[in-house]
């Protein structure tokens, strides 16, 4: 009886204080409330009774207001018992996944990865990815460096693997001869992917590598080598592309992948196990022998894996590469592919000279019109406005405003007949129904320039004036 009068008592206190909460009220006993409660929760032992305590806070604590659980939470993370430190990030969690958090919560987040209990740091390890504040990184590395529980380090580390900083390798590779060696391994991978290659940098956390090897065989540690080495060292380790180990292979080819040393995968491109690396190898090195290698395996590979590899390389390289690239797809005659690929490159493009904007657009917009695609050609030719001013480029604008029907975008860039009666004259033999629309719109817009000889070439007696008695009916614009 008298435990269950304790147990009674304490639920009571613990569910009145968390009620009081969420009211507006200021009076002085709810500072003293609070004290009480929580001097209650440290005395009792009984773990039944500590478990019903822990339910019932995180029964009641969703019921208080927004404002109010900013107002506790402080309190609740500085709590004595670790359950309700616990229970006070996942309620952070849930307010930032709402937007509801503030920075300061989070901080005190990420302070508690010192807290003393493991099951605490846990919580605030799992939440770090949904975490961004200010000098974020640094935090976790200084954490790292210091936790002795493993799963609370498998979190940190693996925080750097979506969230790469070059700070973080020495503490990451620290944990590399450990049971953590998986995701420290899969961790400077994607660290390595963003750092700057450095000679001496690299030969040294190489030889880390190796020293681990020798206590510890894990197949992403033959990635590491690749990548960290030099050619002569992934020579060395191209052997093993002849393992019977799958993960072996695999390892090895995504080392290699990983710094466009794609030239040992060739020979292995039929194999389902390799050929992906071989193809991710070529989009890093992202030269014209890699783009050539690729066109090469093209019957071999699935269209949309191709076609984006292809973008990928064709985006990457100079200007110069980049065309002999497509000259090579002419001499196929890969039209469609060319026409594919010069879009996409044009369209992100803007990183390049003018010089070679206008050079991939002279190759862009004449494949368009062929293919009746003028409409697009000329909506890539005027998002660039005024910035691309080029004779040719304008006269190509010109031709293309024409065979897209654009009337007006045709007059912005040709304000004179002469260049009107020449794509007329080239239109009665190609198109002898648009070349009426084109006489039309010249007599239209240029009534009062044309010349006795351009009248004459239009078969016009002299300058005409455009009424509906002087107009024949086929020469009307629908």
């Amino acid at each position: 009886m008298q435990e269950n009068y304790v147990i009674t008592r304490c639920l009571l206190v613990v569910s009145f204080t968390l009620l009081c909460f969420g009211c507006e009220s200021n009076l002085k006993q709810d500072t003293s409330r609070e004290q009480r409660t929580r001097q209650v929760i440290v005395e009792v032992n009984d773990e039944e009774m500590r478990s019903r305590l822990i339910d019932t806070y995180k029964e009641l604590w969703p019921l208080i207001s927004i404002d109010q659980q900013h107002k506790k939470l402080p309190t609740l993370l500085r709590d004595p018992l670790p359950e309700l430190r616990v229970i006070g990030i996942e309620r952070i969690s849930v307010l930032n996944r709402d937007g509801e958090a503030t920075e300061d919560e989070l901080l005190l987040v990420v302070s508690m990865l010192d807290d003393a209990d493991q099951g605490v740091r846990l919580s605030a390890a799992k939440l770090l990815p949904e975490i961004n504040v200010i000098d974020l990184h640094q935090r976790v590395i200084s954490a790292l460096k210091h936790e002795q529980d493993h799963e609370v380090a498998a979190f940190e580390i693996l925080y750097f693997k979506d969230n790469p900083h070059q700070e973080a390798i020495a503490p990451v590779l620290a944990r590399l001869d450990s049971p953590l060696i998986e995701e420290s391994a899969k961790t400077l991978i994607s660290l390595l992917r963003e750092t700057p290659s450095s000679k001496e940098n690299f030969a040294n956390w190489n030889q880390i590598v190796k020293s681990v090897k020798k206590n510890r065989a894990h197949p992403s540690l033959l990635t590491l080598e690749a990548i960290l080495g030099t050619d002569q060292n992934r020579e060395a380790l191209t052997r093993l592309l002849d393992s019977a180990s799958e993960s072996t292979r695999l390892a090895v080819a995504n080392g290699f992948a990983s710094v466009g040393y794609w030239e040992p995968l060739v020979p292995f491109k039929n194999d389902p196990t390799i050929a992906p690396s071989l193809i991710a190898g070529l989009q890093t090195r992202g030269d014209l022998e890699a783009f050539k290698t690729l066109l090469s395996l093209r019957s071999t590979l699935d269209s949309s894996v191709w076609d984006i590899a292809a973008l990928n390389i064709l985006k990457s390289i100079d200007t110069r590469s980049f065309l002999l690239a497509d000259d090579i797809l002419s001499e196929a005659d890969e039209t469609d592919l060319r026409v594919n690929i010069l879009m996409n490159v044009w369209k992100q493009s803007g990183n390049r000279s003018l010089s070679a904007r206008i050079a991939i657009a002279k190759r862009t917009i004449p494949l368009l019109n062929s293919k009746g695609r003028s409409d697009e050609a000329l909506r890539l030719l005027e998002a660039y406005g005024d910035g691309m001013v080029d004779e040719d480029l304008l006269s190509l604008q010109f031709h293309t405003a024409i065979l897209a029907s654009s009337w007006d975008s045709a007059a912005d860039v040709r304000q004179n007949p002469q260049p009107w009666i020449s794509e007329w004259e080239t239109m009665k033999t190609k198109d002898p129904a648009a070349a009426v629309v084109i006489r039309q719109q010249i007599i239209q817009r240029f009534e009062q320039q044309l010349t006795q000889t351009q009248s004459e070439i239009l078969g016009l007696e002299q300058p005409a004036v455009v009424t509906e008695e002087s107009t024949s009916e086929q020469e009307i614009i629908p």
